[in-house]
């Protein structure tokens, strides 16, 4: 089973430093908004655009988007996973081990 944070530090006398994956899901909506070209898709109780795993303590990233009709989808992909991966790691000085970028439509 995923576990629901990453470590930032082993535990120390101090205590235990981990971030929980609802941290990263924000990363992420931030990281759509930053692309014109990306209609983000929001949460719903059916619905989950946005899955963050776990795994060994690496980071696993799937991101369910709609693109502007019109725009090139490998492109725009790699530039939202770019963005992605440079948020992260800007903010948490955590690399992703993989971003998926999954395209569920276009829009007007």
């Amino acid at each position: 089973m995923a576990k629901e944070y990453i470590l930032l530090k082993e535990k120390t006398d101090s205590g235990l430093i981990a971030l929980n994956k609802s941290v990263f899901e924000s990363i992420v909506e931030i990281s759509e908004d930053e692309i014109d070209e990306v209609v983000r898709i929001n949460s719903s109780r059916f619905t989950k655009p946005i899955q963050v795993k776990i795994l060994k303590n690496q980071l696993h990233i799937s991101v369910d988007v709609n693109f502007k009709f019109g725009s090139n989808v490998s492109l725009v992909s790699k530039r939202l996973q770019t963005k992605i991966y440079e948020n992260i790691l800007q903010s948490t000085n955590i690399k992703p081990s993989e971003i998926t970028i999954n395209v569920v439509s276009f829009s007007i």
